[in-house]
């Protein structure tokens, strides 16, 4: 069975609150056995009815509980819901509420369950199983003589109740009979191995199909009772409910996948998070360098070549001092997008390079696919004509671009290409901005 680590549970999970109850269906009354004080706002003498019950439950849950524990009656089962009802400070708490129903030597009808409180359920799952287990283990188990051809010779109340038959109806049939064909090949290995006296005793899982057709899960123990010669007599049989406990651990692996899955989801997003740029939501410096020598190994690999272009925008300082940081920044933010999209390729990886510079990386681009990029880059900036009133060149934003490729023959030495593409850019600068300078080939 999995188990999660005592400290690590305690941390993720805490306690859980609970409440134990049973009610009699034909008089309506409903007794708190336990815990009820530590958790609702009215105490137990004001909850002794199921209409009192309902009082308390959220009105959007009343009718569906109800629904649950009609349904439960009818099929003498049991049920299992998530609801809210009003706390002890009287706020609304999230409950998870197993109940199982029981026929008595009378005939009469009792509904029994637990009441968990998980508003904070990731505190309140491992002591919910805690106290449910412990409860459980507390409970009556079946037992039940079974004869070497698999026949029940007799069985005590436990095992009819967990199986649904009556004790008539279970002397006419076989163990056999009653196990899912997927359990049944295991039992009977483990019986043989009794009758052949390789061992004295056998535990295993299984399960039942109930009188009603529904899947139980049992534990069962068998010992082997000899005749007074030695020879073999009956088996005798300690079955165990469990079906309970493997819902709860269904539930508690659902929840331990959902737990993994948010802290990979999260993973994921931080790490996305520290390749991008805050303001324009491009990749950064960071995720820039990594690409680029990623990139640079695999040209070598290839034999290609790989390019980069920096696009800087002219007289940007004017651009925040006449308009504004704001209006700055949003410049910033159009351009990333309009870059993004006017790159064709999958692997071409546009970045912010600094302050009012982005980069571009191509990927097996020769130098005159570079340069047709670049030209694309400047028009479509242009065409944005976003306002400059600060700028000595035009009345909107132009752009200066430095194109560099370069034919890797060693790994590890990409940084050369940014320098190149950069003294590229710092050519178009001096020789008057709004162009583009292409640098000479690099290896």
């Amino acid at each position: 069975m999995f188990s999660l680590d005592p400290e690590i549970v305690a941390q993720a999970l805490g306690d859980a609150r609970f409440a134990t109850w049973e009610w009699d269906p034909s008089s309506d009354e409903l007794r708190w056995t336990s815990g009820q004080s530590e958790i609702y706002l009215h105490p137990s003498s004001e909850i002794n009815s199921s209409q009192a019950w309902e009082s308390i439950v959220h009105p959007e849950d009343r009718e569906r509980l109800r629904r649950s524990a009609e349904r439960a009656l009818a099929t003498e089962t049991g049920f299992r819901e998530q609801f809210r009802v009003q706390g002890k400070q009287g706020d609304f708490l999230w409950i998870f509420g197993y109940a199982k129903v029981a026929r008595l030597e009378d005939q009469s009808l009792r509904m029994s369950g637990i009441n968990i409180d998980v508003t904070d359920w990731a505190k309140a799952l491992a002591a919910a199983e805690d106290r449910f287990t412990a409860t459980f283990e507390q409970a009556a188990v079946g037992i039940a003589h079974v004869g070497l051809n698999g026949e029940w010779l007799n069985v005590n109340r436990r095992c009819c109740e967990i199986v649904g038959y009556s004790k008539e109806e279970l002397k006419a049939l076989t163990f056999a009979d009653i196990t899912h064909p997927d359990d049944l090949d295991a039992d009977w290995a483990q019986v043989r191995a009794l009758l052949a006296k390789e061992r004295t005793t056998y535990s295993m899982e299984k399960r039942y199909f109930t009188r009603g057709k529904h899947l139980v899960w049992v534990n069962l123990t068998v010992s082997l009772v000899l005749k007074s010669d030695g020879s073999p007599d009956y088996f005798i049989s300690v079955i165990e409910d469990i079906t309970a406990r493997k819902q709860l651990e269904a539930e508690r692996d659902s929840l331990i996948q959902e737990l993994e899955t948010r802290v990979s989801e999260r993973t994921i997003e931080l790490e996305r998070l520290l390749m991008t740029d805050a303001l324009t939501g491009i990749a950064n410096r960071r995720r820039l360098d990594e690409y680029l020598a990623s990139e640079w190994d695999r040209a070598v690999r290839a034999r290609q070549p790989i390019s980069i272009v920096i696009i800087d925008i002219d007289h940007f300082k004017g651009l925040n001092d006449g308009l504004g940081h704001g209006a700055a920044d949003r410049a910033l933010k159009v351009i990333a997008t309009e870059l993004t999209r006017a790159l064709q390729r999958a692997g071409d990886l546009p970045a912010r390079y600094g302050g009012d510079e982005f980069v571009v990386v191509l990927p097996n681009t020769n130098p005159e696919g570079a340069l047709k990029v670049a030209n694309d880059i400047q028009v479509v900036i242009a065409n944005l004509a976003i306002p400059h009133p600060g700028s000595p060149i035009d009345r909107r934003i132009t752009t200066s671009l430095g194109v560099a490729t370069a034919w890797p023959v060693k790994k590890g030495s990409a940084n050369g290409l940014l320098l190149a593409a950069d003294r590229a850019l710092y050519s178009a600068k001096r020789s008057g901005r709004n162009r583009i300078a292409v640098a000479g080939s690099k290896s």
